[in-house]
């Protein structure tokens, strides 16, 4: 009984040792075959991305959020290309055969997308020039909203009625770009008339004191008073002021109110227009006001 328990030991012990080089072997050729370093090279490019992702996090205090996310796309882009390449190559790929096969149909697709590609230079050249930014105003091709996004392709606006406006990248290069909150200054501009019996100097005296007494108006630069042509009925002018942009359109509206209550105070009368129809039939004149 006795021997067959010590037989019965070695048995189990010549097993795990057995099972014990089995293993060490699989586990020698998974180590130096090329599935190991393809996996190695994914894990690699998964920790590198990562800390790429928090390193460009901070960027944005220092560079525009669409050049910081571009930087950050691109590095990464390059981290898995490279991971990739190396892990194919272990594996036993034949990567100059699939270039081969990538670059004629890169020929292919690049005659089939000129304006994508044009879109990306454009974008690229967006992005460098760094003339929009997120959060601008803009006007362009008849389209007016803030920019929501710069990307490589196109530029996202955000139009007054929350609808949103894609315009590709190749239109903004292309056409002339109204950013209205590029300054940190925008001047309040008015057309108006005053009547053929108002005093031009008073009623210049009038607005500028309205602009001194308004402290969301700037006196530096000075406001800008023009006589711009007699009209049919009234003496033009034009009226622009400055302010601070982000309070652009609670000012102009103020200030529009306090213009026309002390043009009623002072006696300065903002004329309609006067038409004279003479009747055909009748002879008669009429008068329409």
């Amino acid at each position: 009984m006795i021997l067959n328990f010590i037989s019965l030991s070695s048995q189990t012990v010549d097993a795990v040792e057995q099972a014990t080089s089995d293993t060490e072997a699989a586990i020698r050729h998974f180590l130096s075959s090329g599935w190991f370093h393809l996996s190695l090279s994914l894990i690699i490019a998964c920790i590198l991305t990562f800390i790429i992702c928090k390193l460009t996090h901070r960027l944005p205090e220092r560079l525009p959020l669409q050049l910081s996310s571009f930087i950050r796309k691109g590095l990464c882009a390059i981290v898995w290309a490279f991971a990739l390449v190396q892990g194919l190559r272990a594996v036993g790929v034949d990567l100059i055969s699939i270039l081969g096969a990538a670059g004629v149909a890169g020929v292919a697709i690049g005659f089939a997308a000129q304006t994508t590609l044009s879109n990306i230079i454009s974008g690229l050249f967006i992005m460098g020039e760094r003339s929009i930014r997120i959060g601008d105003y803009i006007r362009v091709i008849g389209v007016e909203g803030s920019v929501e996004a710069v990307n490589l392709l196109s530029i996202s606006l955000r139009q007054s009625d929350n609808s949103l406006v894609r315009i590709p990248c190749e239109s903004i290069i292309k056409n002339p770009v109204v950013n209205v909150t590029g300054d940190e200054l925008r001047r309040c501009d008015f057309d108006l008339g005053v009547d053929y019996d108002s005093n031009l100097e008073h009623v210049r005296e009038v607005i500028l004191r309205l602009v001194e007494a308004e402290p969301q108006l700037a006196t530096n630069p000075a406001p800008v008073i023009l006589f711009t042509g007699f009209g049919d009925s009234s003496l033009d002018l034009h009226i622009g002021a400055w302010c601070k942009t982000g309070d652009y359109h609670s000012v102009r509206f103020k200030f529009a109110n306090n213009l026309l209550n002390e043009f009623r105070r002072e006696g300065i009368n903002i004329p309609f227009p006067t038409r004279t129809v003479f009747s055909c039939q009748q002879n008669e004149k009429i008068s329409q006001n």
